[in-house]
């Protein structure tokens, strides 16, 4: 309950510290979302590259028999 409340409040406060940001950034400063003044939102992860061709394993895992 305690974090669900922490959590509408960081809502508004990230709301808040967003639009003074964007009100008074300078000339060619991106501007910022409230997301990225938010602890309690998680952040993306970037993805894993998927790969097909699983030789590369083979050669850091396997040895070679003399």
């Amino acid at each position: 309950m305690a974090e669900s409340r922490q959590r509408e409040a960081w809502s508004h406060t990230s709301q808040v510290l967003a639009m003074t940001y964007n009100a008074h950034r300078g000339k060619g400063a991106r501007a910022m979302k409230p997301a990225e003044f938010n602890p309690f939102v998680e952040k993306p992860t970037k993805p894993v590259a998927k790969t097909n061709d699983l030789s590369i394993l083979k050669q850091v895992f396997v040895k070679e028999r003399l």
